[in-house]
């Protein structure tokens, strides 16, 4: 029997920020393979006017497995988050998201509309809506053999396999062997949860109709330098969204709020809080351990620094 309802006795894990001034919180929900630490720089930049609360999606961090009996389904993730959010969603709440979190937020807004306040999304790689707006499109074909790779991988238990076709899928070939023993140990104990993913975003075949409720403000960003499905997934929900503003980011790929965090917490912010950057971007600096540039790096090279990832996961 396949269910959609995870047992809301085995929550999500999430890390709060709540040293608020303001009333609706916002919950930030992060990418395949990652955790909730992708968004410390940004929960560390809210902290003094909002509640902030980024789960572990499940398979992730300190979360409970994907739930047993629930099918791959983005409402499995989208349901846990709702349940963790308590209160806090009858009260409005604001969703930033990436990739994959940003997916299950749009399926958090579809059910929720009322109370979810705005979305911010990076990249919500939702494939079903080129399988249902665009079939023909190249770029369809093109994920879809990532994602049938990383379940052959998966069903030969090559999980080593089967994470670095997906890390240099989306970062740059290479990026997979320059990560420590311990970061990819991390992500092999997430790659067969990321295989959900991949169906869940398939499953996903929102069309125009159901996509006109979301009448909340909506950011969609992506990266100039990202990969073809990503940047499709955006084109067609900025097209079935017309009131959704659009923002693309120069030299910046799938892994911007990552590699470039600096630049897209602060346009991430602006969206829903342009009271906090009414300064500048240093407001949002990290770390260069952490998420900042790199001085040195080719910046329009769109390769990701395998040390950032690291960061994130």
């Amino acid at each position: 029997m396949h269910l959609d309802l995870p047992d809301p006795q085995q929550g999500l894990f999430a890390h709060h920020v709540a040293r608020a001034t303001l009333g609706a919180s916002v919950v930030c929900l992060h990418s395949s393979s990652g955790s909730h630490a992708q968004w410390r720089a940004l929960s560390d930049a809210l902290a003094g006017r909002w509640q902030v609360m980024s789960p572990d999606l499940h398979g992730h961090g300190r979360s409970p497995a994907w739930p047993a009996g629930c099918r791959n389904s983005l409402s499995v993730d989208a349901t846990a988050v709702a349940q963790r959010c308590g209160a806090s969603l009858a009260k409005g709440i604001h969703l930033v998201g990436h990739s994959y979190g940003a997916a299950v937020a749009l399926q958090i807004a579809l059910r929720h509309p009322l109370q979810v306040r705005s979305l911010t999304l990076y990249e919500p790689v939702v494939f079903g809506v080129i399988a249902r707006m665009a079939p023909s499109d190249p770029s369809l074909a093109e994920i879809r053999a990532v994602a049938d790779a990383v379940a052959d991988h998966v069903a030969h238990e090559d999980l080593g396999e089967a994470s670095r076709r997906f890390i240099d899928y989306w970062a740059h070939e290479g990026a997979w062997s320059a990560m420590t023993p311990g970061q990819q140990a991390a992500v092999r104990s997430r790659i067969a949860t990321v295989e959900r993913h991949f169906d869940a975003l398939f499953a996903a075949s929102w069309g125009p109709g159901a996509l006109a409720r979301l009448t909340m403000p909506i950011l969609l960003m992506h990266g100039a330098c990202t990969r073809a499905p990503a940047r499709r997934v955006v084109e067609l929900l900025r097209a079935a969204l017309p009131h959704a503003q659009a923002h693309e980011l120069a030299g910046v790929g799938h892994l911007g709020p990552i590699t470039h965090a600096a630049l897209v917490n602060h346009r991430m912010t602006s969206h829903f809080d342009p009271a906090r950057t009414a300064g500048t971007i240093r407001d949002f600096h990290v770390p260069h351990a952490i998420n900042d540039f790199d001085p040195s790096a080719d910046t329009g090279s769109c390769r990701a620094d395998p040390g950032r990832l690291r960061a994130a996961a």
